[in-house]
């Protein structure tokens, strides 16, 4: 065997274990594969028939325009075609009956949809700490600087069967995209059940809407703006409607969840300091957990048990 192979070899595993130590510590290049947000389609009458999240968004916008009358399906069927067709003759466009890139933008401005204009002078990323509050019930996004309110941008926000995550989160990576369904720009957020970020879209109909699967989609242009004043650590709360959460086993340090999420919330309610609500079960929670566990007179540990739930009025 040659020097060269063997050094071909060495190389090749060395960049394995390497990937694999970024794995295990954390320190992984971010990935939006794992993102639940649906990829960029070209959307025609084909068979089988197309379906999902884009063409029910495609159905919806159509209807409000009043081009199609029939119930959200969620398939591409020979009524969708045909109102896209309608669509596209009304707006003088070519007369295809397929939904690409040109057409999503035709329908956010027949719908009246257009990005935020931002001052000349807050191009730049502002002086001071920046705070993000994303209003679910309003669906906005709110900046907020040393506590200021800075800007404000429409968004869409999750459907109800794929609701936002409600809490306190971190910004934990940032990516420059070319486009498709996550837009031109992605900023991850560090919640602990999913991949969850703010990012562009190629629907920006669907703005103003509970239309994702948990992401907060903002319009290109008006995320382009966000990203340079967003840092990595860079805060994030998402207040909204969420599911029921319930709890069915003993909550302890280091476990993460929406159920950690809800002891933390619970812990607030009743005066105790336990950090930020992102469903962490760390040193904050652990303290508070332990001086509500002092206060109430119960076993001296950490643990979340059925006692601490019930006080805590957690069914």
């Amino acid at each position: 065997m040659t020097k060269e192979v063997l050094s071909l070899k060495k190389i090749i595993i060395f960049i394995l274990i390497f990937c694999f130590v970024l794995t295990s510590t954390g320190l992984a290049i971010d990935s939006e594969l794992n993102c639940d947000c649906q990829e960029y389609r070209k959307l025609s009458l084909q068979e089988p028939r197309l379906k999902g999240n884009d063409v029910l968004e495609l159905q919806k916008e159509l209807k409000d325009l009043g081009f199609y009358e029939d119930e959200l399906t969620s398939i591409y069927d020979w009524n969708t075609y045909l109102a896209v067709k309608e669509f596209q003759k009304e707006r003088g466009l070519s007369v295809t009956g397929k939904a690409e890139k040109h057409l999503w933008l035709e329908l956010a401005k027949a719908l009246g949809k257009k990005p935020t204009t931002i001052q000349v002078d807050k191009k730049s990323p502002p002086e001071g700490e920046v705070l993000i509050v994303v209003d679910g019930y309003a669906r906005q996004l709110i900046v907020y600087v040393d506590g200021e309110k800075y800007q404000t941008f429409p968004v869409a926000i999750g459907k109800p069967s794929t609701k936002s995550p409600v809490g306190e989160w971190t910004v934990i990576s940032k990516n420059v995209r070319r486009g498709g369904a996550l837009g031109v720009r992605w900023i991850r957020l560090n919640v602990p059940w999913g991949n969850y970020g703010i990012h562009g879209t190629n629907q920006p109909g669907s703005i103003g809407r509970a239309a994702s699967k948990g992401c907060i989609r903002m319009f290109n242009r008006d995320v382009k703006v966000l990203y340079p004043w967003v840092e990595v650590g860079t805060k994030v709360k998402i207040i909204g409607r969420r599911d029921p959460i319930e709890i069915t086993h003993n909550l302890r340090p280091h476990q993460a969840g929406k159920d950690v999420l809800l002891l933390q919330e619970k812990l607030r309610e009743y005066g105790f300091n336990a950090g930020r609500t992102d469903g962490r079960f760390g040193e904050q929670t652990i303290e508070a957990i332990k001086e509500f566990k002092y206060i109430y007179g119960l076993q001296d540990d950490l643990i979340g048990d059925k006692n601490t739930l019930y006080i805590l009025g957690i069914e």
